[in-house]
Formats: structure tokens, C-alpha cells, sequence
């Protein structure tokens, strides 16, 4: 608590205190309000956050016996929501209980931590100030099923009673009249509910509804990617030296893509290049010896093979040379992350590098879950809602699905399905995610909500 308490904080702080106004004007306007209120949740509104105005309070909050006799902390000053199941939540519904035990009359009466049971007062210590005012709701047979708690840390005298004790009065009155006509509005539908005909009614209507033929759907995350892309791999073994073009870039048909560290390749070239010379040298030197020297003329026939392998090594040196510059086979959007990720990065041959897509030919892509599994055939509609345009869906038709569920990026299980987008519809762009509601066949209401309750309960008795 705040200020003068020096109590555990709640987590419901206090009503604002304007001080004690014990005028008569302020009396009768809250009698007003309290018999204006058309819900018990709107007196209780009222009685725990104006009544300050008539006396001072740290701490206002208004209880009520639930049908099963339970107490149930109906409203508390300065609080829009009760935590019922927070720690402070659960201490003020066990300290009302204890009072109520204690204070059966009518009457309104102080009360402190004396009180209540010795066991509970380490509890009202830590969590309500040292003073209370116990106010109960009478009803006219003398019952009491609702009443205020207002408590403080200094004394609350008998003048301050005696001029709260009308208002208590109005809200009592008022309380009876809302609660009795809300429990006859439950009594008369539950009256309703005994009529015979009334419950076959109802429920050949439940059984009509659950019957209701409705197509069954799934939702699955989505996105949109390129239909029969050319994926792009390393050429060579080595390291990427140089990227020629940005992420989502429109290339033409011979546009460089990225180049390889050429440095092992050329100096491969020229070892290869010197080779043949050298070789190519004692060639012709044995050759021209040949014509006065036998042992020559033996040598020539191997030296020519040489010179031969020697032409191979360079002509494989050249190709891996100029393979290092990896060109595009035919235009399209080059689909890759980031160059940054893949420069002087060593790669192994064939290791796909980005992919050459066709804007005019994208599909939608769908991971469905196991769980969500339903029956879907190629040709199921399948409508994408883009996270970039949720309004207007995509409409498109599965032309693949995936037998196997495959592991995906989050590491859950699910079949991968591809659709392909109608043609009376603007392309999206190539990356693009959204979500995407698949429809099977058609089912009834009632298997469509049990569903993936049976589903669960299958997997996990295994049955």
C-alpha cells in the first residue's frame, strides 16, 4: 500500500480519497445513483468507488454468497478486473469468509484483525490496513448474501456510522430488488427448461444444427514462391568471391550472378599453360633429333602423348576458369537472402546457391500441420489471406500434396501442398507470406467441431 499503510502493495490500488463529506446533498445524491443502478454489477460500481465521498477509506470492496454458498468478491475500489486466483485475490475472498463467519447479524460494526481467527491475522496484517467497517446487505427475511468491507488504518468513529448507515441501507434495498429480479430471470428460464415439449424442441434444433452439412477447412501458414524456378548451384569447389546482383534483382539471359575466388584456377591455368610449352619444347627438339638419332626417334611417339595430356590439363584448367563466373541460363528474379551471407564462404560443387524464378509463374506453397490434417485431393480450393493485403484472398487450386509430413523451419511436423493460383488475378510478388485456408470435402457441424478433439485423443491413447 501507498502513503500513510504501510501494508503489502496489492494489485488493486486504492479509490482516489476526496475525504468525508457528511453533507446531506452528497447522502442523497448516492441514494440517487444506488436506486438509478439496473444491474447489480453497476451498484456494485457505484458503492465501492463513491462512497468515499461520504467517508474516507483506504480500501473499498463488496462481497456476495455465490448460489453454492461460496463468498465471491463481486467488486473492488479503483480495480476494472479481479484477479480471482492472484495471491491478493485469494487472501481478501479467505479474510470476507472469516469475518462472515463471525459477523452474522445486520448491524454494521467495526472490526480489526482481532476479529477474525488467530490463525488468519499474520494474513490481515499483510494485506488490509488495521481498521475495518463490516457492512452487510439485510434482505427482508433477515438474510444476508451481500455486503461492503471498507477499511482504513486510523479508527473509524461513530458519527462516521451513523452517517453511513442510511446510505448502507439504500444500497441494500437497491442490492435486493436487482439481485432477486436477476434470480428470477434464471429461475423462469430454468422454469422454461422443465416444459417437455420445450426441451424436444430444443434439442431435435441441436441435433438439426449439429447435422448441417459445412466444408471442411484448415488454416496453415503460406507463401508465396516460384513455380519450376532454376535453381543456381556452385560450379566449382571453392570460395564466392564476388556477388554481381542484389536479392529480388530482374536479370536477362548472360548476366553475370556471382563470381568464385579465381586465384587457385589461374595459377592452376598457368601451371598447365607452362607445362605444355615445356613439353611441347622437348617435342620438337626430339623430333628434329630423330633424323640422326634412333633413341630420339623412339622418345618422339611418347612425347607426343604428352604434349596431348599436356592440351587436356590446360583445356580443364581453362573450363575451370571460366567457370568461376556463374551466368544466368534465362532471365528471371534472382530469389536469394543476402549476399553478404554467401561471400568468402567456401562452397562444395553443386551446392545451391539462389534460385532464377519466373514472376509470371509463382504458386502458393502451404505447410500443414499433422494435427490439422483433413482430406484434400488435387483441384482443392485453397484461399490465401497475404499479411501484406488480408482483405482480399487469393484464390488458387492444389495441384500437389505430400504423402510424408516433413520436418519444417520450427521444427514441427507437417505435409507440405502446392497450389496454383488462378489466372483471372494479379500475380503476387515471390516471397510473400500469409495464411492460407485449405477446404476439403463436406462433413457435418458436429464432426467439424470434434475433429481435433478425437484427433488428439487418438494420438495420445494411440489408438
Amino acid at each position: 500500500m501507498t502513503g500513510q499503510s504501510v501494508k503489502k502493495t496489492l494489485p488493486f490500488g486504492p479509490a482516489d480519497s476526496a475525504g468525508p463529506d457528511p453533507t446531506l446533498s452528497t447522502l442523497v445524491e448516492l441514494e440517487r445513483e444506488a436506486r438509478k443502478a439496473t444491474s447489480v454489477e453497476q451498484l456494485a460500481f457505484v458503492a465501492v468507488n463513491e462512497t468515499h465521498r461520504l467517508i474516507d477509506y483506504y480500501q473499498c470492496l463488496l462481497w456476495r454468497l455465490s448460489p453454492a454458498g461460496k463468498i465471491k468478491i463481486q467488486s473492488i475500489s479503483g480495480v476494472s478486473e479481479i484477479d480471482y486466483h492472484s495471491a491478493a485475490g485469494l487472501a481478501l475472498q479467505r479474510l470476507v469468509k472469516a469475518v462472515h463467519e463471525r459477523q452474522s447479524g445486520p448491524a454494521i460494526s467495526p472490526i480489526t484483525g482481532d476479529d477474525i481467527p488467530f490463525g488468519m491475522r499474520q494474513e490481515w496484517d499483510e494485506w488490509l490496513p488495521a481498521n475495518g467497517l463490516w457492512c452487510p446487505f439485510p434482505r427482508p427475511d433477515g438474510e444476508i448474501h451481500a455486503g461492503l468491507l471498507i477499511t482504513r488504518d486510523s479508527v473509524i468513529e461513530d458519527a462516521e456510522i451513523e452517517l453511513l448507515t442510511p446510505l448502507i441501507e439504500a444500497y441494500a434495498h437497491a442490492w435486493g430488488v436487482l439481485d432477486a429480479a436477476a434470480r428470477q430471470t434464471g429461475a423462469g428460464l430454468l422454469k422454461s427448461l422443465r416444459n417437455r415439449k420445450l426441451r424436444i424442441l430444443l434439442l431435435a434444433a441441436m441435433i438439426g444444427i449439429l447435422t448441417i452439412p459445412v466444408r471442411e477447412s484448415a488454416l496453415a501458414p503460406a507463401e508465396i514462391v516460384a513455380d519450376q524456378a532454376l535453381i543456381v548451384t556452385a560450379p566449382v569447389k571453392g570460395v564466392i568471391g564476388e556477388f554481381n546482383i542484389r536479392p529480388n534483382e530482374l536479370v536477362r539471359s548472360g548476366q553475370p550472378l556471382f563470381s568464385m575466388d579465381d586465384t587457385e584456377f589461374k595459377s592452376r591455368y598457368q601451371i598447365a599453360a607452362k607445362g605444355l610449352e615445356v613439353v611441347r619444347a622437348e617435342y620438337l627438339r626430339s623430333a628434329q633429333k630423330s633424323f640422326s638419332d634412333a633413341q630420339s626417334k623412339s622418345e618422339v611417339e611418347l612425347l607426343r602423348v604428352r604434349v596431348e595430356q599436356k592440351k587436356l590439363e590446360l583445356s580443364y584448367a581453362r573450363m575451370l576458369l571460366n567457370r568461376t563466373i556463374v551466368r544466368a541460363e534465362r532471365a528471371g528474379i534472382a530469389v536469394f537472402a543476402d549476399a553478404n551471407d554467401w561471400i568468402g564462404r567456401p562452397v562444395e560443387i553443386g551446392e545451391r546457391i539462389l534460385m532464377l524464378a519466373d514472376p509470371e509463374r509463382a504458386e502458393i506453397q502451404v505447410w500443414l500441420a499433422v494435427e490439422d490434417g483433413i482430406n484434400l485431393e488435387p483441384g482443392s480450393e485453397v484461399q490465401m489471406f497475404l499479411n501484406t493485403d488480408p482483405i482480399s484472398p487469393l484464390s488458387a487450386r492444389i495441384r500437389q500434396t505430400s504423402y510424408q509430413p516433413s520436418k519444417t523451419a520450427d521444427g514441427t511436423l507437417a505435409f507440405r501442398l502446392k497450389a496454383e493460383l488462378e489466372t483471372a488475378q494479379e500475380r503476387p510478388r515471390i516471397g510473400l507470406k500469409g495464411t492460407a485456408k485449405v477446404y476439403g470435402g463436406t462433413v457435418s457441424v458436429l464432426y467439424h467441431i470434434l475433429r481435433r478433439p478425437l484427433s488428439a485423443l487418438r494420438q495420445t491413447l494411440g489408438i
